[in-house]
């Protein structure tokens, strides 16, 4: 039994892992501001004071979609740094024996169309992410610093597209699977004959059912002392138009789709390159992309009916 705190538990990521690991490990969570503002220091350290813990899952970003942060760049910057700063200070505080950080994949350079860990900072991340990827990018250099100086232990999991149930599905907030569940399920509530698709529809995006990468993230647990840095994969992606197609298949909507060329679509194609994160934790993803697409939308539909 490990004592773990795990924090940003309400979130999508956080619920999921909260769900697979607190019937085996003593667990306390931060599900957010009403339990403590991380973003806080002082605040933060109280509240760490109180409560024992040797690891520390961290679930917790401030997170929106491409035009979230087009609009919103400042806040999504400074919101994750400050959450990855202070969660640095608190574990080295704690002499905790490792902290697992999800990382998502738009820290890659946005001229790359592979994601390989050798890459990753070979250029800048894709101007659709910029922002929220440089505050990503600071907690890996987090992770290495504070090990390097203080000997602290920490595991950078840099992830596929995740999805499934309890993920954001609001337009603006949520990545493209889940803003097309909702634009698919509203059509077919309101009779609407078709759905707008941003961009060409030709964005490969790469998809991972989220309880496959929470196996991925509790495995991280039980890694030698280092900063760990890999990826965690499908290696197959699919087409924004071939995932609308498959999802309008399992909400039963009889439609058109019409690519809006005004909208920006982000980076043209991504896959991750997970076999380094696949041999180091000896994981492999179960769920099927159809699979994990209806499971999703069946609990979509029954939670917005």
């Amino acid at each position: 039994m490990k004592k773990i705190l795990l924090i940003g538990s309400s979130g999508f990521l956080g619920k999921n892992v909260f769900d697979k690991i607190n019937s085996n490990n003593q667990v306390h969570v931060i599900t957010g501001k009403a339990d403590v503002d991380i973003t806080n220091y002082n605040d933060f350290k109280e509240f760490a004071s109180e409560i024992d813990f040797e690891y520390i899952i961290n679930c917790a970003a401030f997170v929106g979609g491409v035009s979230y942060g087009y609009e919103y760049p400042a806040e999504l910057l400074s919101i994750n740094s400050s959450i990855a700063n202070n969660v640095f200070k608190i574990a080295k505080e704690k002499s905790i024996k490792l902290l697992v950080n999800p990382i998502p994949n738009c820290v890659y350079p946005g001229h790359l169309n592979i994601y390989e860990e050798k890459d990753l900072l070979s250029g800048p991340p894709h101007e659709s992410v910029f922002y929220y990827a440089l505050s990503k990018r600071l907690s890996i250099a987090l992770s290495s610093s504070y090990y390097k100086q203080y000997n602290l232990s920490s595991c950078s999991v840099i992830m596929s597209n995740m999805y499934g149930p309890n993920d954001h599905f609001e337009e603006n907030r949520s990545h493209a699977m889940g803003a097309l569940i909702n634009k698919i399920y509203n059509a077919k509530q309101h009779g609407d004959i078709s759905v707008d698709v941003w961009g060409s529809g030709k964005q490969i995006r790469e998809w991972l059912y989220v309880k496959d990468g929470v196996d991925a993230l509790i495995k991280c647990l039980d890694l030698k002392q280092g900063a760990h840095l890999f990826n965690i994969g499908v290696g197959k992606g699919i087409s924004i138009l071939e995932l609308a197609n498959l999802i309008q298949k399992h909400v039963g909507w009889r439609g058109d789709f019409h690519l809006d060329l005004s909208k920006p679509e982000g980076v043209l194609e991504k896959k991750v390159d997970g076999s380094l994160g696949k041999d180091i934790l000896n994981w492999s993803p179960k769920v099927t992309l159809d699979d994990g697409v209806k499971e999703t939308v069946d609990w979509y539909m029954k939670n917005h009916g």
